[in-house]
């Protein structure tokens, strides 16, 4: 949803981190979120602030750690909050075949797992498509219809900042006319960090994919090579995380690999996954049985 952000005053990251405390700025409360967009427009005015960091990489001779460089430059970290700068390259970039679309998720409808208030820092910033849908009501496989609701179609502006809320905006992202750098203030929570995020197809409404890097997609691909080179202690961790891990997917993965570690066992594995309380798990365990 689009946050009015307008604002004259200029703000360090210091003064940004401090006003999160002071105004108790709840991570877990989008409208708490929502009133920190003046204050967010604030440290955009602050023309240096991602030069800094970008001249002491420089400095360094591009050696030590800057994480996610090519897309994103981490600026602060405060509890659950990460506070962090994007750069968007332009239609131009991908034309010249500079950047690939899909290293930017360009053109590709998603959710995601944390809430996030992003604002223009510079150049005229990506459009962007937006809409909604009910995660609570979804099972969570590729091919499966979603019920989408139309938000709405905007680009950002001056005094304008977009709040995304977790499992629950989805949009699509069309790259900017020239490079351009958004600043983001994203609310992290462990709760939700389990969750998938989903790719969309908007056409036929259905879900096509799944993030590759989010942390969910990561921790199945090594339960999927535990599941092709386990031994004893490996079943035991993966029944173990089968039985209540907070992830339906994840849990679900684990049954897979018990049954690829255990084949004789399979029956039992997939009897017991019949009785998740997840119809991702237990639809999948009743047509493997059926099968």
């Amino acid at each position: 949803m689009t946050v009015t952000s307008a604002t004259q005053k200029n703000a360090s990251i210091e003064e940004f981190i401090e006003y999160l405390e002071q105004n108790g700025i709840d991570p877990r409360d989008v409208d708490s979120i929502a009133s920190a967009a003046p204050m967010l427009s604030a440290l955009t005015n602050d023309r240096e602030l991602i030069v800094r960091p970008l001249n002491q990489y420089l400095k360094l001779g591009f050696k030590g750690s800057m994480p996610g460089l090519e897309q994103s430059i981490p600026l602060a970290v405060h509890g659950d909050f990460r506070l962090r700068a994007n750069v968007w390259p332009s239609t131009s970039d991908i034309t010249a075949g500079r950047v690939l679309p899909d290293q930017f998720a360009y053109d590709h409808a998603h959710d995601h797992n944390f809430h996030f208030m992003t604002i223009a820092y510079f150049g005229t910033g990506y459009v962007t498509e937006i809409y909604e849908y009910d995660y609570e009501r979804v099972e969570g496989y590729i091919g499966e219809m979603v019920e989408l609701r139309f938000l709405e179609r905007t680009q950002f502006s001056a005094g304008r900042a977009m709040l995304y809320r977790a499992s629950r905006d989805l949009h699509i992202q069309f790259p900017p006319e020239d490079l351009s750098i958004t600043l983001s203030l994203m609310a992290d929570l462990p709760e939700l960090r389990s969750r998938d995020q989903f790719f969309f197809n908007l056409q036929h409404r259905t879900i096509s994919g799944f993030a590759p890097h989010s942390e969910t997609s990561r921790r199945i691909d090594i339960i999927s090579m535990a599941g092709q080179a386990g031994n004893d202690d490996t079943c035991q961790m993966l029944n173990d995380m089968a039985q209540s891990h907070p992830c339906r997917r994840t849990r679900l993965a684990a049954y897979e690999a018990l049954v690829r570690l255990r084949p004789a066992e399979a029956v039992g594995i997939w009897e017991r996954a019949a009785g998740d309380s997840a119809p991702l798990v237990a639809n999948e365990a009743r047509a493997r049985l059926a099968g």
